[in-house]
């Protein structure tokens, strides 16, 4: 079993509801964490005098400047190496398409860089940061198909396959025939899987001997049936470094 410190554990709680919630009053902190009033401000005041958290004029809690080093913090941590970005603004320069840059940041497959085209076209919802839909993301699919098996599995295990389109893979044996493809050719491809009207494509990026990232493109269909060869060839470029 875990040992943790439960006055830890409640300060954290605390900073996260501040973050989600913005300006909060020490009365709605007792309240949602069932504190007693004075409990309450004994934490605010530490977390205050940490610079965790800061009171406005309304006597309402938000974050601190030291919650602000915290995010820097993880902004540096999921800025990716100058080489990667460079692939990642040359593919953008090349094409004129949105382009991705996506990595594993834990456990969790995200998008970590994005550069818009000349004249792009940006997905809903891919933004930096974003984890969801890795079934259907040609990124997210070039990370699982290098991942370690019990990784993979892991990540895997009862996931679930919405259909996001009528293309989409819908189960694990249908991703897996996706995964195998991309093992044979290098290449991960979405045609229309992910939104209607929208087709992409992926390749590994290998930075000391291992795969770092996914290099991808997104264009609308039409667009992009008609430049894929070029796409491609720009994609592998590119993602070679």
């Amino acid at each position: 079993m875990v040992t943790t410190i439960q006055s830890v554990e409640r300060a954290a709680r605390i900073l996260l509801f501040v973050a989600d919630n913005g300006g909060v009053q020490a009365a709605e902190i007792a309240a949602r964490f069932d504190l007693t009033t004075p409990t309450a401000h004994h934490l605010l005041t530490t977390l205050v005098q940490e610079g965790l958290l800061r009171k406005d004029s309304a006597r309402r809690y938000e974050l601190g400047n030291a919650s602000e080093r915290i995010s820097e913090g993880v902004a540096r941590q999921l800025r990716p190496p100058a080489e990667l970005r460079h692939a990642l603004s040359e593919l953008a320069r090349r094409t004129g398409e949105s382009c991705y840059l996506t990595a594993w940041r834990g456990d969790r497959i995200r998008v970590i860089a994005v550069v818009e085209g000349d004249h792009a076209v940006r997905v809903s919802g891919l933004v930096v940061g974003y984890s969801e839909d890795i079934h259907a993301r040609v990124g997210a699919r070039v990370m699982l198909t290098h991942a370690d098996t019990d990784l993979r599995d892991w990540v895997l295990s009862g996931y679930d396959y919405t259909p996001l389109t009528p293309n989409t893979p819908r189960n694990r044996f249908e991703l897996d025939v996706e995964l195998e493809r991309i093992a044979a050719t290098g290449i991960a491809h979405d045609r229309e899987e992910l939104r209607p009207g929208v087709c992409s494509i992926s390749a590994p990026v290998w930075l000391d001997g291992r795969v770092r990232a996914a290099l991808s493109l997104t264009a609308p269909a039409e667009r992009f049936r008609s430049n894929e060869d070029a796409y491609i060839t720009a994609l592998l470029d590119c993602a070679a470094l």
